[in-house]
């Protein structure tokens, strides 16, 4: 049974708590923060479960010595580092929620700090942990559909005006003068580019390390980060990643990767589906109905007991972050779309924000490969690839954020 501590009783925070609550022949969860100014329902529901709950990290710390093994750490991105070096040195391992740091040199000193304790961590890319990935990872590494040659992805979500004010970090390059860089390709429309580069790698365990990266970063909201993507990786092993992403969709897009092989073409929907057509004619289908949050609790607690590594470490990540660090620095700017081409409206109390014309482009852009400037957007900016081969250090003197 492992025993474990949630920061936070709100939110995402609250939805991980549920899950847990759905397999207790293998969680117990000992005791959460909640911030007492906030009041959160969570918090009151936790007491009612027997579960304590303390107005700080701090003072949980020092009240669960002894009695927890991990803690669950789904905060604010700036904070993820922090907090993560406190759980590890107080002597538990961590569950860090994703992205694992909003930057490759972020990254690289909280590996280096891992490596001094006895404590590990796992960062929690959940889709990274669900049977059907796993298996078509396996499937790529074994060679049965042949080398991978081409990567490319779609996702559309809505995301109204009020998910941008509901906290001081949504839609900011930096809070404090610590990097967020939150966006679809670093925070809600995260799991997608893992995914990709993930996939796009036939070692297995591993993301696909990136050689360059091209981005057109958008906003589209009255944010300073993105709201909308594009970019194309090239890899070190020559495969073509190419993303597609936005929270302000026309219609709602749920997640599509196609992986093209030399022997196959996989194409993977909604996290849940994948069919699989072979250049013979042959058919296969892969489908996982779990609870994908409930599968990533459960391997990630089996791990711990049995002292196995976990699927997704801090190192697994770094050709993520490395990405999207890359994205900004091709990308320069996250570039504003004109009012021109902006349509915004009332929805459940709050406003509605698309792009004319958005929907049929990034449908394009998807089918055939491409970036937005490419297929002529009135309002794209074209930018050049960014050698990310050597990169260590976000922001390069190349940009001015």
């Amino acid at each position: 049974m492992l025993r474990l501590a949630m920061i936070g009783t709100g939110g995402y925070a609250f939805e991980l708590i549920k899950r847990i609550w759905m397999i207790p022949d293998k969680i117990k969860l000992v005791a959460a923060t909640s911030n007492p100014v906030r009041k959160r329902p969570g918090a009151d529901i936790c007491r009612d479960k027997d579960v304590e709950v303390y107005d700080s990290v701090d003072e949980m710390f020092d009240k669960i010595q002894g009695r927890c093994d991990v803690v669950y750490v789904p905060t604010p991105i700036q904070t993820h580092s922090s907090l993560t070096k406190q759980s590890l040195s107080a002597g538990f391992d961590v569950f860090l929620e994703k992205p694992p740091t909003a930057t490759i040199q972020e990254l690289d000193e909280l590996i280096k700090f891992v490596d001094g304790y006895n404590t590990k961590a796992a960062v929690c890319f959940q889709y990274l942990y669900t049977s059907i990935v796993r298996q078509m990872k396996e499937n790529i590494c074994s060679g049965r559909y042949g080398k991978v040659k081409k990567v490319r992805s779609i996702s559309a979500w809505e995301r109204l005006d009020a998910y941008f004010s509901r906290s001081d970090w949504g839609g900011k390059l930096r809070v404090n003068n610590q990097w967020v860089l939150d966006g679809t390709i670093n925070n809600p429309l995260a799991h997608v580019l893992s995914n990709d580069l993930y996939l796009a790698s036939m070692e297995p365990g591993q993301m696909a390390r990136p050689k360059t990266v091209q981005a057109e970063l958008y906003h589209v909201h009255d944010i300073e980060s993105e709201d909308t993507s594009s970019l194309r990786v090239i890899t070190t092993d020559g495969v073509e990643v190419v993303y597609h992403a936005t929270l302000c969709a026309e219609k709602i897009i749920e997640p599509i990767t196609i992986v093209e092989c030399e022997n196959a073409v996989i194409e993977y929907k909604e996290f849940n589906k994948a069919d699989i057509k072979f250049k013979n004619g042959r058919k296969e289908s892969i489908e996982d109905n779990s609870e994908l949050r409930v599968s990533m609790l459960e391997q990630l607690a089996s791990s711990y007991e049995n002292k196995k590594p976990y699927c997704c470490t801090l190192e697994t990540c770094r050709p993520f972050t490395i990405t999207v660090n890359g994205a900004f620095e091709s990308s320069g700017l996250t570039h504003g779309i004109d009012a021109g081409y902006i349509k915004r409206f009332e929805k459940d109390n709050s406003i509605k924000t698309v792009v004319d014309g958005l929907q049929g482009l990034m449908e394009k852009a998807f089918e055939q490969g491409r970036l937005f400037s490419e297929l002529g957007a009135p309002w794209a900016v074209k930018t050049v690839p960014f050698d990310v081969k050597n990169y260590s250090k976000f922001p390069s003197e190349a940009i001015n954020l």
